[in-house]
């Protein structure tokens, strides 16, 4: 029980800096980004006739170089691209709904796609190509 109090307030305190670090432009950069997604997740829910939720992992956000060049949102929405195209015939539609639950995308050196309990993970990688495939044949492969 000690061991769990000490996990969780060593990780309150670590998301509470990276919260405190932020800077103004931080903060109204990830605002920005997340207001684009929510509104491809209500296409992508309209499409797929469920009730999908989608956030951003900023632990480890783009540099501010990336952004300049890069849009975060529009990485991440590839997800949900590949997800509307399952939704194309009804038994993709059935599988989304009845195994997607939520979509959390994050930043790091390699894209990778994984489901698990619902919630898809999917990391961007700036310097991938083709995407949308890569994560709809992920989905094919694995719903």
């Amino acid at each position: 029980m000690i061991i769990r109090a000490g996990v969780a307030v060593v990780a309150l305190s670590i998301f509470s800096s990276v919260a405190l670090a932020q800077s103004l432009k931080d903060k109204e950069y990830f605002a920005e980004q997340e207001k684009y997604l929510a509104a491809e997740v209500t296409s992508t829910n309209e499409r797929c006739g469920n009730s999908l939720t989608a956030k951003f992992n900023w632990l480890k956000p783009p540099t501010p170089e990336d952004r300049k060049t890069y849009s975060a949102y529009g990485y991440c929405k590839v997800a949900l691209e590949a997800m509307w195209r399952v939704c194309g015939s009804e038994a993709g539609k059935e599988a989304v709904k009845q195994k997607i639950k939520s979509l959390t995308c994050s930043f790091g050196p390699q894209r990778t796609v994984v489901l698990k309990d619902g919630t898809i993970d999917y990391e961007v990688n700036f310097n991938s190509s083709n995407d949308v495939d890569y994560v709809f044949e992920y989905l094919q492969n694995n719903l």
